[in-house]
């Protein structure tokens, strides 16, 4: 009897241990650039690789005005970057390179598309212009559709919704942005990130958490005293009990 003790004892720490181990980990890190902090970027990179995250999303505006010494630079500062790295196109990145060509050839990818992780669907949209258009949003829809996916979460440069009044004018096209929240409570998107706006907010709407991360190396729109107006980057922890969320911040 007491063995017997013993061994379920044992099996019931094992599944409890068990149940705390995420399937997966991926980072966000938002802009370097739109009035970039020299070095802040690099240093807030470095400590996203030391977490070891399964891959990494940059919410866009990597580039300032995607010049050719640019693109050195940031090839540079990725070379050592051993896991997947996904950027979304922002306006600066798209800013001299309307159609997307050469960042398309930098990324390696086309300006909006989907992958699939474990049990989750990561889509990524090109809403650099303030909008994504009628072709993109068809295509969104069918993506949106076509999974049985446990996790939906969404990347992109312009946020739909605003942390207050005074950024109004920094927000994706409204009207649109209002098309797009329907579809994502429809959908049952869990997680939506921005970035463009110089700081940190979150909010969950209707079951769907939007997070603006937008200084992931860039100056901020805010007080740098605050923790909404520091350099940060957000680990997203994934399995099936559920989503962990860790904003990690830097000091100036």
């Amino acid at each position: 009897m007491r063995n017997t003790s013993k061994i379920l004892a044992i099996i019931f720490l094992f599944i409890s241990l068990y149940s705390t181990i995420y399937a997966f980990t991926f980072a966000v890190i938002g802009d370097r650039a739109g009035r970039p902090v020299f070095g802040v970027f690099e240093r807030n990179l470095s400590e996203v690789v030391k977490r070891k995250p399964d891959f990494i999303v940059q919410l866009g505006d990597i580039l300032v005005e995607s010049s050719d010494e640019e693109y050195r630079y940031v090839g540079s500062i990725l070379k050592n970057v051993s896991v997947p790295f996904y950027i979304v196109p922002g306006n600066h990145d798209l800013y001299k390179d309307p159609k997307g060509a050469r960042f398309q050839s930098f990324t390696k990818r086309p300006l909006y598309y989907y992958f699939d992780y474990e049990n989750a669907r990561f889509i990524i949209l090109n809403n650099a212009s303030g909008s994504l258009g009628k072709v993109q949003l068809e295509w969104l829809i069918e993506v949106l559709k076509g999974t049985n996916k446990k996790y939906k979460f969404v990347f992109m440069h312009q946020p739909v919704i605003s942390p207050s009044w005074f950024f109004l004018f920094h927000k994706a096209d409204p009207v649109e942005s209002k098309i797009l929240m329907k579809l994502f409570e429809e959908y049952h998107v869990n997680y939506v990130f921005s970035g463009h706006i110089h700081m940190y907010y979150r909010k969950e709407i209707n079951g769907v958490v939007y997070i603006i991360s937008g200084i992931g190396g860039a100056r901020p729109y805010i007080s740098s005293n605050l923790d909404e107006g520091k350099p940060h980057f957000i680990l997203i922890k994934v399995s099936d009990e559920g989503i962990n969320e860790e904003v990690v911040r830097l000091n100036w």
